[in-house]
């Protein structure tokens, strides 16, 4: 198992650099989430310095006219085996593919892949890493991966999408109210007590869970994982840092599974466990005659 992070700026990265096994780059222009005048080039020099796996974010919504773009940026990275590529649109796979490279994508869909069917089936087109749905049971997961051993990639700990649109919403809704607010906040919702983590940039408006969902109380039971993926959005980097250093002390047999989940429990975070013991509920709307 790798302990895989997110990277959204390089002073970050420098903090954090010898508890990872490697980074998500997320890049300006590319990424579905990013920091401006984020370096990327420096934090790519910084991982390969350190020997760590380099993995480039092409996550967000492509349109027809940006594809050009992907692959132009993909082109630059060809020949350099070292750098890999988190994808979450087979049309990026598609140009992967005609480069010959495609063994160098982590695909993550989301939702679709649900069972150990899609994950072979999936597997089969030649990608490093696979992540299955995000509703999915802890034991379905477990299942899925003695029914086909394909590599996976799941994220054990971070706030989790649950929205995503092109759409500008933050500047809609502005327009709407005629005020100026903020690109980057929290809504409640009418009937929740939640705050949900809400951001627009250039690729559209993202919406978060309000609490972090980690799977690091089960993961003596996830060590078939090949990527174990940590997400710093929205949570305190002092914090995140020392979630990485005792999952290191757990992994490397310095802790068991109980303390490490005793020194998380410390930090009082908000926690759940999304939906590994819970299948998702889809309830259907009544339907009346006209």
């Amino acid at each position: 198992m790798e302990i895989i992070s997110s990277i959204y700026s390089l002073d970050e990265l420098n903090i954090i650099i010898n508890e990872i096994d490697g980074g998500i780059i997320m890049i300006p222009s590319f990424s579905l989430l990013y920091k401006k005048d984020f370096n990327y080039e420096e934090a790519i020099k910084l991982l390969k310095n350190n020997n760590k796996k380099i993995i480039l974010a092409l996550d967000k919504i492509y349109q027809p006219f940006e594809i050009d773009n992907v692959k132009e940026f993909i082109l630059k990275y060809k020949d350099l085996n070292y750098i890999y590529f988190y994808i979450t649109d087979l049309g990026v796979y598609e140009i992967l593919k005609e480069f010959k490279i495609e063994s160098r994508a982590i695909y993550n869909p989301y939702t679709m892949i649900t069972n150990y069917l899609d994950l072979d089936t999936y597997n089969k087109l030649g990608f490093d890493a696979l992540s299955l749905s995000l509703e999915i049971t802890l034991n379905d997961l477990i299942l899925c991966y003695e029914k086909t051993k394909a590599p996976l990639f799941e994220m054990v700990f971070g706030k989790r999408i649950m929205f995503y649109s092109k759409r500008e919403l933050i500047s809609l809704y502005g327009n709407k109210i005629n005020k100026e607010l903020k690109k980057e906040g929290y809504i409640k919702e009418t009937g929740r007590e939640d705050y949900y983590p809400i951001i627009e940039n250039d690729n559209g408006t993202m919406i978060y869970r309000p609490y972090i969902c980690s799977y690091l109380k089960y993961l003596n039971k996830l060590s078939f994982l090949k990527y174990a993926y940590f997400d710093s959005y929205n949570i305190s980097f002092d914090i995140y840092k020392e979630i990485l250093l005792l999952t290191n002390k757990y992994l490397n047999n310095e802790i068991d599974i109980d303390k490490l989940n005793e020194e998380i429990n410390k930090f009082n975070l908000n926690i759940e466990d999304g939906f590994i013991y819970n299948d998702s509920i889809y309830q259907k709307e009544e339907i009346k005659n006209a």
